[in-house]
């Protein structure tokens, strides 16, 4: 009798532990995968982290002061405020060059004139502290002689095959960012146009000037 009380208690006993050993390794299973779904919770999203990062500020830059005289390849510093964007912008005239008299006669129809003779002026224009400028147009170069003088003669808003006003790429927003353009320009009986001038703003008084 005693025998076999013993036998059983012994069985439950070993039921009990069995019971106790899988209720642990479910709480330790359940833990491991409440910690898991808790380190993907908390992970960082890389691409949310990036939209909220502010754009980064504008460096500042050294403008060219009006007045100044530069040669050709050389660059100057200037604000740029047009049309709803702002920043500063690099200008180099890169150089000049000869224009076909009759597509510039064709160019400006009714409003040309026998006296002048056309020429193209060619610049880079750079992104120089940063600002976005994506879109924007160039600035306005005037022609001037090899001195720096008065050509005689103004072209505004017209284009020649080979000598067309190009225009900021989209993501023209970064500080070296650059693009080449041209302005068509002209002068008057007996002389010719060799450098570029800017006058605009700031320097409408005292533009800047470029020479041979």
């Amino acid at each position: 009798m005693n025998r076999t009380r013993m036998t059983v208690l012994a069985l439950a006993s070993a039921a009990a532990l069995a019971l106790t050993g899988c209720s642990d390794d479910d709480s330790d299973s359940s833990s491991a995968d409440l910690e898991s779904e808790s380190s993907q919770e908390a992970a960082p999203d890389p691409a949310a982290a990036e939209e909220e990062s502010p754009a980064a500020a504008p460096k500042e830059v050294e403008v060219t002061p009006p007045g100044t005289r530069l040669k050709i390849g050389e660059q100057a510093v200037v604000p740029y405020d047009r049309a709803g964007a702002t920043g500063h912008i690099g200008i180099t005239v890169t150089g000049v060059s000869d224009v076909d008299k009759a597509a510039f006669d064709a160019a400006l129809g009714e409003n040309g004139d026998a006296d002048i003779t056309p020429f193209c002026v060619e610049f880079t224009v750079e992104n120089a502290d940063g600002s976005d400028l994506g879109g924007s147009y160039p600035p306005d170069l005037i022609g001037t002689t090899a001195d720096g003088g008065d050509p005689g003669a103004t072209v505004f808003g017209a284009d020649v095959e080979g000598c067309a006003e190009g225009q900021a790429p989209d993501e023209f927003a970064e500080a070296g960012a650059s693009y080449e353009t041209k302005r068509l320009q002209g002068a008057g009986p007996g002389a010719s146009v060799a450098g570029a001038s800017y006058e605009e703003d700031d320097y409408e008084d005292a533009p800047i000037v470029w020479t041979p």
